[in-house]
C-alpha cells in the first residue's frame, strides 16, 4: 500500500501577487472580468494542489533544484507554467510564465537578477 505524501504549506514568492494581477487584467480586457476571476482561481487551485501533489512536477532543465508544472483550463490551446522549489516544510512558488513564452531563459534571467 503506497503511503500518501506528505502535505506541505505553500509559501509565494513577492512577485506572485503581482503575476496574478496581470494575468488577470489581460484576461479582463479579451474575455470580462467574470472570466479573469475565474481563470485566476483556476491557477490558484491547481496551484494550491501541490501542497500534495508537488513532485507532480517536472525538473527544470539545467536548473535541477526547480520544477515545473503546466497548468491549463483545457488540455489544448495555452496556458501557464507554475516554477517551484520543493523545500524542507514547504513549497515555494516562484512565478508563472505563460506557455507561449520561452520561460526556461526567462527564468534563468529573473533568478541571475535576484
Amino acid at each position: 500500500m503506497a503511503q500518501k505524501p506528505r502535505q506541505l504549506a505553500i509559501r509565494f514568492s513577492l512577485r506572485i501577487n503581482s503575476r496574478l494581477a496581470e494575468i488577470w487584467r489581460w484576461n479582463a480586457e479579451r474575455y470580462g472580468d467574470a472570466h479573469a476571476t475565474q481563470y485566476v482561481e483556476l491557477l490558484r487551485n491547481q496551484t494550491l494542489a501541490l501542497r500534495s501533489e508537488y513532485a507532480k512536477g517536472r525538473v527544470v532543465p539545467k536548473s535541477h533544484s526547480y520544477r515545473y508544472l503546466t497548468l491549463k483550463k483545457r488540455s489544448r490551446g495555452h496556458g501557464y507554467v507554475v516554477v517551484y522549489q520543493i523545500l524542507e516544510a514547504e513549497v515555494y512558488i516562484i512565478y508563472y510564465f505563460h506557455t507561449a513564452q520561452d520561460w526556461v531563459i526567462q527564468l534563468k534571467t529573473m533568478l541571475r537578477e535576484e
